[in-house]
C-alpha cells in the first residue's frame, strides 16, 4: 500500500510540476510577439498560473479537451508524442511544454490577416490563440500543464483581462 501511495505521489508531482525556465521562456515568447505588434509586455501571474494548473488537472483527469467557463482569456493545447518499438509505445515529453504550446499558438500568425475579431466560423482559419497572445488590453498571463494517465499533455494559459472581443481589433 505504501508503495502504491508513493508511486501515486511521484506521478502527481511529476505530472503537475512546472519548470521555472519553461515559464520564463513562454512569457518571453509572448512578450516578443506582443512587442512586434506594439502591445505592452505581459506580467506573469501566479494566480492565473494556479487557475490554469487547476484546469489542466481537470483536463488530464477527464481526458476531455474543451474550453472552461472562465471569464479570463484562455488558450488550450494538447499534445502527445511517442515512439513505437515492437508494439510498445514509449512516451516522449518535452522539457518545455509551456514554451512549445506558446510557439504553436504564435504559429497561427501565418493564417492571420489584421482585422476586427469575429465569431468563429467553420470555414475560417484558427487564429484566436494568436490574437489572445497579442491582445492589446491583456496585461497578465499564467500558464500550466498536466499529464493524463494515458500520457496526454494538456497546456492551459489564462489571460487577464480576456481578449478576443468580437468587433474589436486585437492591437
Amino acid at each position: 500500500m505504501k508503495k502504491i501511495l508513493l508511486l501515486l505521489f511521484l506521478y502527481i508531482s511529476i505530472s503537475y510540476s512546472q519548470n521555472t525556465d519553461d515559464k520564463l521562456r513562454a512569457l518571453n515568447l509572448h512578450n516578443q510577439v506582443r512587442a512586434d505588434v506594439g502591445s505592452i509586455a505581459l506580467v506573469w501571474s501566479d494566480k492565473l498560473e494556479k487557475d490554469a494548473l487547476n484546469y489542466a488537472k481537470v483536463l488530464a483527469r477527464t481526458n476531455n479537451f474543451k474550453h472552461s467557463n472562465s471569464t479570463n482569456g484562455e488558450n488550450l493545447t494538447t499534445s502527445i508524442e511517442w515512439e513505437e518499438n515492437q508494439g510498445v509505445r514509449k512516451y516522449i515529453y518535452s522539457e518545455t511544454p509551456l514554451y512549445d504550446a506558446s510557439l504553436g499558438w504564435y504559429e497561427e500568425i501565418r493564417d492571420y490577416r489584421y482585422s476586427k475579431f469575429r465569431e468563429f466560423r467553420l470555414s475560417a482559419k484558427i487564429v484566436g490563440h494568436y490574437t489572445q497572445m497579442v491582445w492589446i488590453g491583456t496585461k497578465q498571463v499564467g500558464i500550466a500543464s498536466a499529464i493524463s494517465k494515458d500520457g496526454n499533455v494538456y497546456v492551459v494559459a489564462r489571460y487577464y483581462p480576456a481578449g478576443n472581443i468580437i468587433g474589436q481589433f486585437p492591437y
